[in-house]
């Protein structure tokens, strides 16, 4: 599944962690660890958003790849 979520972040630059799971088919909590675990490993970065939905602010969390993550899915391609 990483592989697919650093391919995915590189086609679309940034998504949330439920745009992710539709596009893979796979269950939100699944991938959310899996960033979380890209992430540790610095191929990924979250960027914190605020959202105003009528009077309250929501925060919303995109992930998008880094240079790291870049070098990682064409070391991963050129297997």
């Amino acid at each position: 599944m990483e592989t697919a979520i650093l391919a995915l972040l590189e086609q679309n630059e940034s998504l949330g962690y439920e745009q992710i799971a539709l596009y893979l088919d796979e269950p939100p909590e699944q991938v959310r660890s899996a960033l979380t675990e890209l992430r540790r490993r610095r191929f990924v970065d979250v960027l914190g958003v605020s959202e105003v939905v009528g009077h309250t602010t929501a925060a919303v969390a995109y992930w998008r790849l880094t240079d790291l993550g870049h070098t990682e899915l064409a070391r991963l391609r050129s297997r």
